[in-house]
């Protein structure tokens, strides 16, 4: 079927969640963390503005939540929200995403990757019936303000250093780079990323790839079968405040104490692993799976 015809699958939900996923697509933001980048700069990143938590909880291990991601052979892919080539069927689904932070049921996630001998491709697919976007963005770090889904990489289980990436439902992408406690350098722009989006009437898609050698330059091994990364998935779940009550601008460490011209959204946080802190934060190494390479 054409991409353009009236009855895409992509727009063909499963009950409660969404279709099969051939020819369907998913959206995603990716943060990733290393102890030892290469050829980054010795300059620390900076420290994030706003009020901050208490970290002594903060310390605890990875989870053994694993993502299994095939390796397949080789084929353009486009990046354009679409996923219609035949290897984001192959790809192993995750779903399993919850609010750690509230007592609801989560709205349907999924993630899919896979990696080829070029590149790690990656996406999501949300459903979100009521997503908060801007129209124009100050800066790269507007993002901080829109629903998006985001993603972590690991080197170490301290997060001593890792690179973030947070991705909107049009594809925009905030990329820094960061240290443990949320010292964060926004001026890091990562090698060879690129990601599309695309709206749907009931959600949107993020698809994106990195290119394995921009992996090997963070200071990890070149993906392939029989390696493992640290790595955390998540959404940023906003939605417009329609209450009519005076609004209120609160700095916390997730606007990183900007400012929104109108009504800042509601927000609620739904990540892959539960932190198990006691307010909503990634940004641990409690956060953190794993992502295994696979044949």
């Amino acid at each position: 079927m054409s991409r353009h015809a009236t009855a895409h699958p992509i727009q063909q939900w499963f009950p409660g969640a969404f279709p099969t996923w051939p020819a369907a697509g998913l959206v995603a933001v990716l943060v990733l963390g290393f102890t030892a980048p290469l050829g980054l700069g010795s300059e620390p990143p900076q420290a994030t503005t706003g009020p901050t938590y208490d970290t002594s909880c903060h310390l605890r291990s990875p989870s053994n939540a694993t993502y299994r991601v095939r390796c397949l052979p080789h084929t353009d892919v486009r990046i354009d929200g679409h996923l219609d080539e035949p290897q984001w069927s192959q790809a192993n689904a995750e779903r399993h995403f919850i609010f750690p932070w509230q007592n609801s049921a989560a709205p349907p996630t999924e993630f899919r990757a896979f990696c080829d001998d070029q590149c790690l491709y990656f996406a999501f697919r949300v459903k979100d019936a009521d997503i908060f976007v801007l129209d124009k963005l100050r800066d790269k770090e507007d993002a901080v303000f829109e629903d998006r889904v985001e993603m972590i990489f690991s080197r170490d289980n301290h997060m001593k250093n890792y690179f973030c990436f947070e991705i909107d439902s049009r594809g925009r992408t905030f990329d820094y780079r960061a240290s443990y406690y949320r010292q964060f350098d926004p001026k890091w722009h990562c090698k060879g990323l690129k990601t599309a989006g695309l709206s749907l009437k009931n959600g949107y898609v993020v698809e994106g790839r990195i290119p394995l050698a921009t992996f090997v330059e963070m200071g990890f091994p070149r993906l392939g079968p029989n390696e493992k990364v640290l790595c955390g998935l998540y959404r940023a779940e906003f939605s417009h405040d329609r209450s009519g009550k005076p609004v209120v601008q609160r700095e916390t460490i997730h606007n990183r104490g900007r400012k929104l011209n109108g009504p800042p959204p509601l927000e609620a946080w739904m990540s892959w692993v539960d932190p198990k802190t006691p307010e909503p934060d990634f940004h641990v190494p409690s956060s953190l799976g794993w992502l295994e390479i696979v044949e």
